[in-house]
């Protein structure tokens, strides 16, 4: 008997890049969710503003290069693109900043290299770098999570902070609390709390 050797997958189906966007793009809801949750709207603020830099980038892109603007927008990769930037800087970053992560991964690092499938980086994580090396301290400026701050920005207050509309709240009064929580992993705190007898179970 005649064994085939051949490399993974070993199973495999025609799907189109569309659809594996799209279903990227729904497995991120879950924790799109539970960020605005624990942080407030500003996440959903970012995401919503990267889309719309994201696909009007693949549109001038594509005009530019005179290919079809309709195919390029229906792939998905530019939304993937702006949800995974949106998700990744704090969620009260000054707008400017997801504009520019947004311009950076859709102008440079994906179509400069020739677009999808040819680019030398994942676009958002090429503009996840340039933003913290860019903008340090903006980048590591996160708000606590509600589970110990005093109180979670509200939708007034995230637009406030994120475009700079006039006077609102500080940031600052959203990390008010505790500084910081520290723990060993959970395993860990069990492993300990058994040898001490202080769990029952």
């Amino acid at each position: 008997m005649a064994f085939k050797i051949a490399s993974s997958p070993h199973v495999s189906r025609n799907l189109q890049t569309s659809t594996v966007m799209l279903r990227v793009i729904l497995c991120l809801i879950p924790g799109l969710i539970l960020q605005c949750v624990f942080f407030g709207w500003g996440t959903l603020i970012q995401v919503l503003l990267a889309i719309v830099v994201a696909l009007g980038c693949e549109a001038w892109v594509m005009k530019l290069r005179q290919r079809s603007i309709k195919a390029s927008l229906s792939d998905n990769s530019a939304m993937l693109t702006a949800i995974l930037i949106g998700i990744a800087i704090p969620p009260l970053s000054p707008w400017w900043m997801i504009v520019i992560g947004t311009v950076f991964a859709i102008i440079v690092v994906k179509h400069l290299y020739g677009g999808l499938g040819h680019n030398l980086f994942n676009p958002a994580m090429a503009a996840y770098v340039l933003l913290l090396i860019s903008f340090p301290v903006q980048m590591t400026s996160w708000v606590a999570p509600s589970t110990v701050a005093l109180n979670v920005p509200s939708l007034m207050d995230s637009l406030g902070l994120i475009f700079n509309l006039g006077p609102s709240a500080s940031i600052e009064a959203f990390r008010l609390g505790i500084d910081g929580v520290s723990m060993a992993t959970p395993l860990d705190t069990l492993k300990t709390d058994l040898s001490m007898g202080l769990t029952t179970t």
